[in-house]
């Protein structure tokens, strides 16, 4: 089964559930002055890009997670992406307290999502002539896109 993240919701989740700390509103500890994943020391954000816009030769950072339940750790830059894209069960959520960032990848629903649209377009190309059956048809297209947008509103995209 593929884990692989779409890079919508990667895209998604870094820009509007992370945000740059600066370094200064680090506790003064040592240890909140590293990444807890990889343990690099934090380096300030280079005011010359934007976060989350990560050129490859920038240094960690600190990002702190917010509006994804009760986590709110703070997180390497590179850590935190390096998490999201690496393709395993649990990289959907915090890799210290196991938070669910957002659902996991799901084939199953990706393919009734693909069944609901082939059905979708297969009732246009009906042709009805009576009026009543043209009226039940599309009673059924609307329930079954009122199904779809139930299925992709579960999937935080």
């Amino acid at each position: 089964m593929s884990y692989r993240i779409d890079e919508s919701v990667i895209s998604n989740f870094l820009t509007n559930h992370t945000h740059a700390l600066r370094l200064s509103a680090l506790p003064l500890d040592p240890l909140s002055r590293q990444c807890p994943v990889c343990r690099d020391i934090y380096h300030a954000q280079d005011p010359a890009y934007v976060h989350p816009l990560l050129p490859a030769d920038t240094p960690e950072y600190p990002v702190q997670v917010h509006n994804r339940g009760p986590c709110s750790h703070i997180l390497g830059r590179r850590c935190i992406e390096r998490h999201v894209r690496a393709g395993q069960p649990w990289s959907h959520s915090c890799p210290l307290c196991r938070e669910v960032w957002f659902p996991a990848p799901n084939s199953a629903r990706t393919e009734i999502v693909s069944t609901l649209d082939n059905v979708l377009g297969a009732l246009e190309r009906l042709e009805m002539r009576d009026e009543a059956s043209s009226h039940e048809i599309e009673n059924v297209e609307q329930a079954l896109e009122n199904i779809r947008e139930l299925l992709y509103s579960q999937r935080w995209i």
